[in-house]
């Protein structure tokens, strides 16, 4: 993630969400794999996202899918989610704190 990006209080608790769900579902190095191979494809995948709207709301909310498109085009959206990504699989893999 670069130096300059700042993200609302609103996108960062986007992003630290979509982290989390995706380390409860124990595909932490998938979505990492795939969301470098998207990232000089970034704003392209924003599209598809705003595209494909009206069919993916019948698994996700429409305005969470919004939210994440409208993320997604920003450059510095797919390392920032990378890196949190990567932090709640180390916090996971080292466990809860001792008492």
């Amino acid at each position: 993630m670069s130096a300059t990006a700042v993200f609302s209080p609103d996108e960062q608790a986007l992003i630290d969400d979509t982290a989390a769900r995706v380390v409860r579902a124990r595909m932490a190095v998938p979505a990492m794999m795939l969301l470098e191979t998207l990232t000089p494809m970034n704003y392209v995948t924003a599209s598809m996202l705003h595209m494909l709207t009206p069919v993916l709301g019948i698994a996700v909310p429409a305005a969470r899918l919004a939210a994440v498109a409208r993320l997604l085009e920003r450059r510095e959206a797919i390392p920032a989610l990378v890196a949190a990504i990567d932090a709640a699989e180390d916090a996971r893999r080292r466990g809860p704190p001792p008492p």
